[in-house]
């Protein structure tokens, strides 16, 4: 499915009287009179620059040009003008205005409020043109500020940004979707007319769940984002991009002649106004050119919307063009170009969230967890047990020592390093196939209420034809990367470890069957990016078969291994049965808890009608039994190279 395009972030505003009595100052109310008609334009300019981005940037020129210009004017207006040059392509001005914000914060006797709007403004244009680094430094600064002062918009605005790193930069809609809950959670309690930022954030949150498949939920707050637009004024960009985001639910559900028409429709008006919503809608209709077996005329799209995007500065839309015309080259026969297309895609991967920007993501999110949870007074006195704990274990290794124990010490730690030898695979590093089970155990009694674990078994495509072809150390080298691929797209608390032979298994616990068919997606689309150097001139691109399922595989139900395996084995055959690089899921459903275990795994889509699972997939596969599709063709497992080219 399509990656959805980028929400445009909120900015937050003052009522002009309100902005008017604090620039006002000495010279009178002559002045006072003057600065209030100022800010007069700057509310216009942001309230008509996601309706009319042009007309906005020339109200915000304009201002700018004015003499002697207020402080508090002046970062109005250079953030209106910032925002309407990103939403027209022209990214160098627009961080031209990021950092004139980030030089007006020094200016003395600036007030707290108008510090704090600069600092937002500054770091959602930092963020939205590929500045990771910077914006994520503010948004710390914003984040601690918003805390001590209490500031809700400031907590929300951070929230929010970090919702989007998560999301767009991180490719993790799932964590994205916990922020941008919490920011509504802190909208909710604001009393207040809707504004312009409230459409922001019912926006981003549609466009999260649909990026989950969460198709129902995700029309229900595009429906909010939109009752909202409607009593704000100036919001035409952003209802287009809804209707786009409505057309990709039709995309999804197959309806692929109805999505193409909307997008179509969309699109004249997008060309004028909204560069990066134009982006977008040429990737998407590129997308269903795909499916329809069209790849000339989707390169044709790919590539103005890569030229479009460069123009613009849109690292999103870069990034997901070059994966579109990777694949339309693919289809038209030319490796060679696919490769380079590949390969530009991975260096921004790899330039994207260095260690630094990772770092610092996770002490924000630690921060926000901390001191916006209802729970954190429970965290305090949980941390405060743990030091007492340590403490006392720091203080029984000592009198050890003292009493000559460093001998059993050093014997303990011998078997430890033992029992660590015999759980880790040798050639992955990852854990092995009894550490997963004894993982998988562990999971399950670490689960809270209902909640159950995800249990995914990933298996290389075509892994045999690979050894055959190119020996087995080219093969060891494959396995190595895509170990370190699936670990580096799992989540920090997810267990990934080596089933055995060319099969992972990675386990999520406590998670949700949207969440669980969400993690399957992305580990494939991870692994297709993938390039692994076997040798000169010798590039191997793999692609992964997944199947999906619950542990316990029934609300309710007593969690047992050999089920679940079974379980997630016949979804792995399924995804394996429709073709390479693709999933398949199976997630159970209370009613059929009492239901005879074979008979759902021999007709899974008997089951599915009956309410007792329900299935889901990277596209449409057949569920039936084996027997019934024996006589369809197999998956050659030499079609491998196929998906894992040996590209000149």
């Amino acid at each position: 499915m399509p990656r959805p395009l980028r929400a445009t972030r909120f900015r937050r505003l003052l009522p002009w009287a309100v902005l008017a009595t604090v620039v006002a100052g000495p010279a009178g109310a002559q002045t006072a009179e003057a600065d209030a008609r100022l800010m007069d334009q700057v509310a216009r300019c942001h309230a008509t620059v996601h309706g009319a981005p042009r007309e906005a940037l020339a109200i915000a020129t304009r201002l700018l040009a004015t003499p002697a210009l207020p402080v508090v004017v002046e970062i109005g207006a250079e953030g209106c003008r910032g925002f309407a040059s990103q939403l027209l392509g022209q990214g160098d001005a627009s961080l031209e205005s990021a950092a004139r914000l980030q030089a007006l914060l020094r200016a003395p006797g600036l007030p707290a409020f108008e510090r704090g709007r600069a600092l937002q403004m500054a770091a959602t244009l930092l963020q939205r043109n590929g500045q990771t680094t910077e914006g994520l430094q503010l948004l710390e600064s914003m984040l601690e500020r918003g805390i001590a002062e209490g500031d809700v918009g400031s907590q929300i605005t951070a929230l929010t940004g970090i919702a989007l790193i998560r999301g767009e930069q991180m490719d993790d809609p799932e964590g994205a979707l916990h922020y941008l809950q919490q920011a509504l959670a802190l909208s909710d309690h604001l009393r207040r007319p809707p504004l312009a930022q409230d459409v922001m954030l019912h926006y981003n949150h549609g466009y999260t769940l649909l990026r989950l498949k969460r198709h129902d939920e995700a029309e229900r707050a595009f429906a909010r984002a939109e009752s909202i637009a409607g009593r704000v004024s100036s919001q035409d960009v952003m209802l287009h991009r809804i209707r786009g985001h409505r057309a990709e639910i039709q995309h999804a559900r197959g309806r692929l002649e109805a999505a193409r028409a909307q997008f179509l429709a969309i699109l004249p008006w997008q060309a004028q106004n909204d560069p990066l919503g134009q982006t977008v809608t040429l990737q998407r209709l590129a997308r269903i050119a795909l499916e329809q077996q069209q790849p000339r005329q989707a390169r044709e799209l790919g590539e103005q919307a890569l030229a479009l995007a460069e123009t613009g500065k849109f690292p999103e839309g870069i990034r997901d063009s070059l994966d579109l015309l990777a694949e339309a080259s693919v289809a038209l026969g030319d490796t060679a170009q696919a490769r380079d297309y590949l390969r530009q895609a991975r260096q921004i991967d790899q330039a994207r969230m260095k260690g630094d920007n990772l770092n610092r993501l996770a002490r924000l999110q630690a921060t926000a967890e901390k001191a916006l949870d209802p729970a954190r007074i429970n965290a305090v006195q949980e941390a405060s047990r743990d030091r007492l704990l340590r403490n006392a274990a720091l203080a029984a290794v000592l009198i050890l020592l003292l009493g000559g124990g460093a001998l059993y010490l050093r014997m303990r730690r011998q078997q430890r390093q033992l029992r660590r030898l015999g759980t880790i695979d040798a050639l992955t590093g990852l854990p092995n196939r009894r550490e997963a089970q004894r993982l998988l155990d562990a999971a399950m009694s670490a689960r809270t209420g209902e909640s159950r674990s995800a249990v995914l078994l990933l298996e290389i495509d075509g892994f045999k034809a690979l050894n055959d072809l190119h020996g087995h150390a080219a093969g060891d080298l494959l396995l190595r990367a895509v170990a370190e691929e699936l670990v580096r797209g799992s989540d920090q608390h997810d267990h990934v470890a080596r089933w055995g032979g060319a099969t992972f298994v990675v386990i999520r616990a406590n998670t949700s069957q949207a969440a669980a068919f969400a993690l399957a997606a992305h580990l494939c689309r991870r692994i297709e990016r993938l390039q692994v150097d076997v040798a000169p001139g010798q590039c191997l691109t793999p692609s992964l078969s997944a199947g999906v399922a619950p542990h316990p595989l029934f609300p309710g139900a007593t969690a047992n291994q050999t089920d679940t395996l079974r379980a997630v084995s016949r979804a792995l055959q399924v995804a394996r049965r429709s073709g390479v690089g693709t999933w398949a899921g199976l997630w159970g459903l209370a009613d059929g808890r009492t239901v005879d275990l074979y008979s759902i795994l021999r007709d899974p889509e008997h089951a599915l009608a009956q309410g007792w699972i329900a299935i889901g997939g990277g596209r449409p596969m057949s569920w039936a039994p084996p027997r019934e599709v024996a006589a369809a063709p197999a998956r050659d497992e030499n079609r491998g190279p196929n998906r894992m080219s040996h590209l000149p």
